[in-house]
C-alpha cells in the first residue's frame, strides 16, 4: 500500500479533467505532470457492486502501483480506473498491465521495468 502522502487528495483529482488518458486491457488511466507523484484508484459501483470487492481491486492496484512509483521518469497525478476485468485477473497481470500502461503513456521507460 502506498503512504498517504503519496495519495490523491480530492482537489488534486479535479485538476486530473485536463489530463491525459492511456487505456488498458484491465483499466484506464488519467493523468497530468506535477510538483510530487500521487496516485489515486476509482473504482465504480458499475464495475463491482459489492464494498469488499471495490476494496480487494483497490489494495490490488495499489500494490502494483508499489513496485513502479519509485522509477517514474517525471512527477505525474495519477487515476486509475479499473474495468470490470481487474477484479479477475492474477496479480501478476496486473502488474504486467500497470508497466505496459505507464510505459505507453510515456512515464516509464522500457528498460526500467
Amino acid at each position: 500500500m502506498l503512504k498517504k502522502a503519496e495519495r490523491l487528495t480530492v482537489s488534486d483529482i479535479e485538476a486530473l479533467s485536463q489530463g491525459k488518458s492511456v487505456f488498458g486491457t484491465l483499466f484506464s488511466l488519467r493523468f497530468i505532470s506535477a510538483q510530487k507523484t500521487g496516485f489515486a484508484i476509482a473504482v465504480s459501483k458499475k464495475v463491482a457492486p459489492l464494498a469488499v470487492d471495490r476494496n480487494r481491486i483497490r489494495r490490488r492496484a495499489y500494490a502494483a502501483l508499489e513496485k513502479i512509483h519509485n522509477s517514474l521518469s517525471i512527477p505525474v497525478y495519477a487515476m486509475i480506473m479499473p474495468k470490470k476485468e481487474f477484479l479477475k485477473a492474477p496479480f501478476t497481470d496486473i502488474c504486467r498491465e500497470v508497466e505496459m500502461v505507464f510505459i505507453k503513456a510515456g512515464l516509464l521507460s522500457a528498460k526500467d521495468k
